[in-house]
């Protein structure tokens, strides 16, 4: 028995690239089209659970190879249906949604970018800037950790506390500086001390190249205290509109 898995929705006609390779035993994807718009399915065994990370990369890489193409709404990982049942259950109920969302993401594709710092330059930089830290780190050095307990808990804070300030400005220089060649900007606080930004940029697929060049003059431009990862063209999982 199989179920059909959906990967994303398209306009019907799109021009999809070749060697799409998804879940399931044959990998293949194919189009189910109704009234302009198109489901990207394929088939996966009904009774086999979903949701390894072999099953993630697989949705994500269809995905993101038809957005370099053309643009896609992507399903949110997993996403099934009883078998034959695509036009009934999926397109043909949320038909204009799903128009009105291709419409407004047409000609646009994500671009995720993670920066760090290099932490030991910019503890070092914390240290010549903080005054205190340089003294604590004195007054711990060859002292055991029990005995030095409360001064390397107060260093910590310290640094910490540097760190954030530093970060909140850094970040801010990041994305006014890229930020103007992307149309929409979604920016989240980064769960680690030294993750410096986490956003998602949407570009215009005809403008894609020119903001790969501002990231990598960005890049070279910090590449001593700060590393960072850019990821795109990718499906626009970011900025999917909300449903009415």
């Amino acid at each position: 028995m199989t179920a059909t898995y959906v990967y994303g929705l398209v306009a019907a006609g799109a021009d999809l690239p070749d060697g799409l390779v998804g879940l399931g035993p044959s990998g293949e994807v194919r189009t189910v089209e109704h009234d302009g718009v198109a489901a990207l399915v394929g088939d996966v065994p009904s009774d086999r659970p979903l949701g390894t990370r072999d099953d993630l990369m697989a949705h994500e890489a269809v995905v993101d190879k038809v957005a370099a193409a053309t643009t896609v709404l992507p399903m949110r990982f997993p996403a099934v249906v009883e078998d034959d049942q695509v036009v009934d259950e999926l397109l043909a109920p949320h038909r204009d949604r799903f128009l009105r969302a291709l419409d407004a993401l047409d000609g646009l594709v994500q671009y995720s970018l993670k920066g760090r710092y290099v932490q030991e330059v910019l503890v070092q930089e914390i240290v010549e800037e903080e005054p205190a830290v340089a003294d604590l780190q004195e007054r711990i050095r060859g002292v055991p950790e029990d005995a030095s307990y409360y001064d390397r808990v107060k260093l910590g804070e310290i640094v910490a506390r540097a760190m954030e300030q530093r970060r909140d400005v850094d970040a801010r220089d990041v994305l006014e500086r890229i930020g103007p060649f992307a149309e929409q900007v979604s920016s989240s606080t980064p769960a680690q001390p030294d993750d410096v930004v986490e956003a998602a940029f949407l570009v215009a697929r005809d403008k894609a190249e020119e903001f790969e060049r501002e990231v990598e003059e960005l890049g070279g431009d910090t590449h001593e205290w700060l590393r960072l990862r850019l990821l795109g063209p990718l499906a626009p999982y970011d900025f999917v509109p909300a449903e009415d």
